[in-house]
């Protein structure tokens, strides 16, 4: 699970614990990623709960968060590609090719390198599951967010690529695409109306909800979560 000290992932985390599985936990706050491994711990001393400070930005970083994973629990069964940096509020022409390889770096490039290090023994296994929680912006095209927009629409696309040439082997993925959500990075684009904006507890439940279906259903396109209400009105 990257991106698993704070918000969506931290909510994921707790819900994949209390379902019984053992989580690794990833990202470059340790402190984060303390504080939530003891939350979760204190909640249910059975739950078992790993971190690993990692910056997936750096590829061999993606292979070390591997090694730990499978030295500590096993081989990875499930793996939560959730980690994500913002890059908006500019027109196209105005971006620049920093803000373009350090947003694919971590919102995509990790994902792919990730997923590819996984498969293999996935598929000797003969099963697993990827679970991308991209955005609503992979769905859509919001003005001011074409590099963002684009790693999420890529996400999007991953998934599906791993489902024509893995299904075979019983290796599941699927997309969720939340809208605004109350989280450090939903609220850094100041809404209006707080309480209008998706809970991480709720994309949580609805990202449980996906890994946990049996292995005769297969979600073939992204599940997208559209808050009910506009968070700027």
């Amino acid at each position: 699970m990257t991106g698993g000290g704070s918000g969506i992932g931290a909510a994921i985390a707790e819900g994949l614990c209390s379902s019984g599985a053992r989580v690794m936990i990833a990202g470059r706050r340790e402190e984060k990623l303390l504080q939530t491994v003891n939350r979760i711990k204190n909640l249910d001393n059975r739950h078992e709960i790993h971190h690993r400070k990692t910056d997936i930005s750096i590829p061999e970083e993606c292979d070390s968060l591997v090694k730990t994973v499978e030295h500590t629990y096993g081989p990875v069964d499930i793996l939560v590609n959730n980690a994500g940096i913002l890059c908006h509020g500019e027109v196209i022409e105005n971006y620049t090719a920093e803000d373009w390889d350090r947003t694919f770096a971590v919102n995509l490039r990790a994902p792919f390198l990730l997923t590819s290090i996984v498969l293999p023994k996935m598929k000797q296994r003969g099963g697993g599951f990827i679970l991308m929680i991209s955005s609503d912006s992979g769905i859509y095209y919001f003005p001011n967010q074409v590099i963002y927009g684009l790693t999420k629409h890529g996400m999007n696309d991953l998934a599906q690529f791993i489902l024509e040439e893995y299904q075979q082997y019983n290796i599941h993925a699927a997309a969720l695409c939340p809208g605004l959500t109350a989280t450090d990075m939903g609220l850094s684009l100041h809404p209006k109306v707080r309480e209008n904006l998706l809970e991480a507890e709720t994309v949580a439940r609805f990202a449980i909800y996906i890994i946990s279906q049996p292995d005769t259903v297969n979600l073939a396109r992204p599940v997208v979560l559209s808050t009910m209400r506009d968070p700027g009105d």
